[in-house]
This record gives C-alpha cells, sequence and structure tokens, in this order.
C-alpha cells in the first residue's frame, strides 16, 4: 500500500468538520471455551480507512476485511472479520473525545463452524483489562486517536464469548 502524503498536521483547536484517512493497528482479543487455550489474539498493522467528521457526528468507511488463522479444538481455522455496514458514533471537538458503535462479523472458513456477530462500542475515554488498554482522545499534536471497546458474541460459533478490541489510529491525510 502506498503511503498517503499527509495534507499537514491538524489545526489547534480541533475543526468541527473534516475528512481523514487513517491508518490503524487493529489489536483483537477473543475468549470463547472453543479456542486453544480459552482466548485467540489477533494484531494487524497498516489497516487504512476512512473517517467523516461533521459537527458532532463521525462516520467510518472502507474499513477492509481482517483475515487470520486462530487455533480451536477443531485445529487452525481461517477467520475473516468484517465490519457491517458504515459504524458511526460521536465527536467532540473541543476535547477530540470520540465513540463509534460498530458491528463486526466473524466469519470461520470452516465446515463445522459458523458466523458469529458482535456488537462494540469504542471510545476515545473507555479502559480494558484484556488486552490492557486505555482510549486516547484525537490530539492536533500528534494527530492519533486510540478507540477500545468490548462485547460479547451473539450467535454462531462464539456465542456467548468476549471480545477486546483496540484501535490505535494515525491520521495520515486530511480534506
Amino acid at each position: 500500500m502506498p503511503k498517503i502524503p499527509t495534507a499537514g498536521p491538524l489545526p489547534d483547536p480541533l475543526p468541527a468538520s473534516f475528512t481523514a484517512t487513517l491508518v490503524a493497528t487493529v489489536h483483537c482479543t477473543v475468549e470463547h471455551g472453543l479456542l486453544d487455550d480459552g482466548r485467540a489474539e489477533v494484531e494487524e498493522s497498516g489497516v487504512a480507512f476512512r473517517a467523516h467528521v461533521d459537527g458532532g457526528t463521525v462516520r467510518v468507511v472502507g474499513f477492509p476485511e481482517i483475515e487470520a488463522e486462530v487455533g480451536t479444538s477443531l485445529g487452525q481455522v481461517r477467520c475473516v472479520v468484517s465490519v457491517d455496514g458504515e459504524p458511526e458514533g460521536d465527536y467532540d471537538a473541543a476535547t477530540g473525545h470520540a465513540h463509534v458503535s460498530a458491528e463486526l462479523s466473524f466469519d470461520p472458513k470452516s465446515l463445522f463452524a459458523s458466523t458469529s456477530r458482535v456488537a462494540v462500542r469504542l471510545e476515545s475515554e473507555a479502559r480494558l483489562a484484556d488486552p490492557k488498554a486505555t482510549g486516547d482522545p484525537l490530539d492536533a499534536g500528534d494527530d492519533r486517536v486510540t478507540l477500545v471497546g468490548e462485547g460479547t458474541f451473539d450467535g454462531g460459533s462464539l456465542d456467548g464469548g468476549r471480545l477486546g478490541l483496540v484501535l490505535d489510529c494515525r491520521i495520515e491525510a486530511v480534506e
């Protein structure tokens, strides 16, 4: 993926409306009895997507699928994680705090497993115990924001399991 040239630092104070290309490291922890040792961790770097911020609303578009191999009681299973639709949330230009609610699908590529879905609210003000992470608001000085959240799977092979999710994002370009 070619590096997107930055449009320069964000103004301070932060703007109330802008469109940005973000590049994230995504760290995901799943806990479920079907997984080896009861848990699986997936980390993917360089995940690029866009965020449209307009007044108090933020909308995420173009979040790509992430593929990972996870150890299960059935052996290694390739799983595709995708974001359903275009997640929306709130953004406060005065503080840089944001939250985004998203629906994720975990689609295992195995005849013995079925797709699981989880709703998660990612927040710049939240803290997670596992993985240990703290959200961080958007800062004009370093062009970064960290969103963290957790949820419980509903249906499919991971039903009742727990998800911990961290998105550590860097703004690469602003329009």
